[in-house]
């Protein structure tokens, strides 16, 4: 590596930067292809980031620490999310048996189809806890997988693809299920389907985003305390 590209990549704002690029490169790949969903811009961004971090060989501490400003960020962005919160919070109240149930059921399902191919076939533990918290929310998922012996980067892959498919296909397969109130589809595309999830439902109204990030904070703690004991269970 020459010693100007060695440079060039050791700047504390290099990975920041490849970030950036990366996600708007692939926003704009999504759109001219008609928005499909093999080429969604996360998916596109995180494989064009993997490649850049491969050709420079530029570790991935290396790059989470360059990422710091935009993880700060992301930070202040999620305690934003107590605005729609607050601002919806009459319908909250109101739903709230209704959504305690849902949020139960719609955990546990989510749980039960991450792990029931994998135990049928006789997958191994630390495949089993990678795929178990699927449907929580990245940092997370990722985290409840360490803690359980599973691969964090496979779990990673498997959160972002759930986050994916919900986002894309989530309000279609709702409104063919009858759903039309915006409080159950954010709440269902939250709970399955976490920030991904959350960003389409802040695209169909306020009141459904409000409901998904509801439902994406409940199930990340529902599903801390629930994987454990489910992977308890079948071992």
């Amino acid at each position: 590596m020459t010693p100007s590209i060695s440079l060039i990549q050791d700047h504390p704002l290099f990975g920041l930067l490849v970030t950036v690029l990366a996600y708007a490169a692939a926003m704009r790949i999504w759109r001219r292809f008609g928005m499909p969903a093999l080429f969604h811009p996360v998916l596109v961004a995180t494989a064009l980031i993997a490649l850049t971090l491969f050709a420079t060989d530029l570790s991935y501490e290396a790059y989470f620490a360059q990422t710091s400003l935009l993880n700060e960020a992301l930070a202040v962005v999620i305690v934003l999310l107590a605005v729609p919160l607050s601002r919806q919070m009459h319908l909250i109240v109101e739903a709230g048996h209704p959504m305690a149930l849902t949020l139960l059921a719609g955990s546990v399902v989510a749980i039960m189809t991450a792990l029931a191919l994998p135990y049928a076939f006789g997958a191994e533990d630390h495949l089993i806890a990678a795929l178990a918290p699927k449907s929580a929310t990245a940092a997370v998922a990722v985290g409840i997988a360490e803690k359980l012996g599973g691969p964090a980067g496979l779990t990673a892959v498997v959160v972002i693809s759930t986050g994916i498919f919900g986002g894309i296909f989530g309000p279609t397969i709702l409104a063919a299920a009858g759903v039309e109130d915006d409080r159950a589809k954010g709440f269902a595309l939250g709970v399955a389907s976490h920030a991904i999830g959350t960003a389409r439902a802040f695209q169909i109204s306020d009141v459904a985003g409000a409901f998904a990030s509801l439902g994406m904070i409940l199930n990340a703690l529902l599903t801390t305390a629930l994987v454990p004991i489910a992977i308890a269970l079948m071992r």
